[in-house]
Parts: structure tokens; C-alpha cells; sequence
């Protein structure tokens, strides 16, 4: 059978279809986004997250035939800031995400992107079409940290296969870019970090997950030929809870965001 010519059912309707599911099951959960999993998790040495998530969403990119519709949308791996904000959405993560924004705008700094597509118009189906990176921050040259935001949402293991996935489709787009050129797709470091604040992470030992999923994502880096690291950051407390303090000093917090253990450094 063709891939034309596949059953819908066959058919991905997001460059990220199945990969919850095949995480869960390698991990032996339920749910990545029940806290008492976390707390209990056991990582086998032989389960490479970054890999299996990797190989999913590869999967579903040719199954999908994103190739051919990578430039359906102008939007994907853009450099911008977005500040607007409804009016009705009082999430902590869109509100400081947009704070940021438009502290960098009001403050003419470009070293910040926010809201940014990875996979609009990829897959036939609206799926994927809201489907975006929170942050994304200019590091150094051709280096950059692709940032997951959470202050009170999900748990810091879904965070983190959302950022897999994430990676796995910069690593495919990078592979075989759109027409529209994307400075983020021609970096040559991309450190991905889940930033959040030390009472999200405070009732888990994450030391051996970040241990093993930044080993991974080095792994996948190394053989896609770029140079790649996985993180949990820790957001600064005035940054986590309203009111948030005037634009010079939110993004000087900002600047003092640190790795949740020692082993991993900002560059």
C-alpha cells in the first residue's frame, strides 16, 4: 500500500501522535502528567527517551509528509516577540511569557523570541496548528535555549517529552529546512531547558531524568551533527507570582534563572 493511499487511521494527525503514549509505556506509567508516577519513577538504563521520541515523530513526519508541506506555513521556527495577551487568559505561564515579550520590545532587546511554531501546517489537520515553543533565547553565536515555562501546570516529566518532541522536530526541520530562512534553524548549540520554579520541581528527585535525557538528547545531537543539551532551570519566586515588577528588573530576574543542579551551566 502507498503512503497515498493509507487509511486514515494510519495517518498522523500531529507531528507528535503517539509519543505520550509510547513514553508512558517505556517508562511503565500511566500518565505523564500524574505527579504520583513521578514519584516513583524508575528509568531503566536501557530506555533512551530522546531516541524513542525522536524515531516517533521522525515517523510521523514521513508518514505525514511534512517534507512537502514545509512551506505551507511562514510561521515555523520564527524570530519574534509577541506580547498581546487576551484579555481573558490569566494563565501564570502566558502572562509572564508575555510580560517577557513585551519587556523586550519596550526595552528594544532582540536576544528574545517568543511564542514560536514548530510544526503549523506540517500535518493535514489543525493539531499542530497552536502548537508552539513558550520561549526562546540568543545564547551566543548560533547558539541558543529553547525554553518549556511551567509554574503550575502538568509535572516536570511532561514537561520534558513535550520539549523532546519539540527537539526532535527542530532536528527534522534543521535536516531539511524551508524555503524562508530561520535563524534558529541554523544554530549550532541548542540547549533545551524546562524553566520553572523550585516548588514545581521540589517534590521530586530529578537528578537521574535530567541525567539521562540530557545524555540522549547529547546522543541524538552528536549523530544529527549539532550540539545539543536537555536541563530543568529554576525561575526566580518573583517571577512566579503576580504582581510581576517593572521591566528592568523582570528581566534581570530573568538573567538569574539556574540550572536545578550543578551539572548543567547557561553558556
Amino acid at each position: 500500500m502507498t503512503q497515498s493511499a493509507l487509511p486514515a487511521a494510519f495517518l498522523p494527525t500531529s507531528l507528535i501522535d503517539g509519543v505520550e503514549a509510547a513514553a508512558c509505556n517505556a517508562l511503565g506509567i500511566k500518565r505523564l502528567r500524574h505527579r504520583s508516577a513521578l514519584q516513583s519513577l524508575r528509568l531503566d538504563p536501557g530506555v533512551d527517551l530522546a531516541e524513542l521520541v525522536h524515531r516517533i515523530v521522525s515517523s510521523n513526519w514521513s508518514t505525514g509528509r511534512a517534507a512537502s508541506n514545509k512551506n505551507r506555513s511562514g510561521q515555523n521556527w520564527r524570530w519574534a516577540l509577541q506580547p498581546q495577551i487576551g484579555e481573558r487568559n490569566r494563565s501564570p505561564e502566558v502572562v509572564l511569557e508575555r510580560a517577557i515579550a513585551g519587556a523586550c520590545v519596550r526595552g528594544g532587546r532582540i536576544d528574545w523570541a517568543n511564542q514560536i511554531p514548530v510544526a503549523s501546517g506540517l500535518i493535514s489537520g489543525a493539531a499542530d496548528g497552536r502548537r508552539a515553543l513558550d520561549l526562546a533565547y540568543r545564547s551566543g553565536e548560533r547558539r541558543f535555549q529553547l525554553i518549556e515555562l511551567k509554574i503550575a501546570s502538568d509535572t516536570p516529566l511532561y514537561a520534558a517529552v513535550e520539549l523532546l518532541g519539540y527537539a526532535s522536530a527542530w532536528l527534522l526541520a534543521r535536516a531539511d529546512p524551508p524555503a524562508r530562512s530561520s535563524v534558529l534553524l541554523e544554530a549550532k548549540h541548542v540547549d533545551f531547558r524546562v524553566l520553572a520554579p523550585a516548588p514545581y520541581y521540589a517534590p521530586f528527585d530529578l537528578l537521574p531524568l535530567e541525567a539521562s535525557l540530557n545524555d540522549g538528547v547529547c546522543s541524538l545531537g552528536e549523530r544529527c551533527g549539532v550540539s545539543l543539551s536537555f536541563g530543568f532551570d529554576v525561575l526566580p519566586p518573583q517571577l512566579s507570582r503576580p504582581p510581576l515588577p517593572d521591566d528592568p528588573t523582570l528581566l534581570e530576574l530573568l538573567s538569574q534563572r539556574r540550572p536545578l543542579h550543578d551539572g548543567n551551566r547557561h553558556g
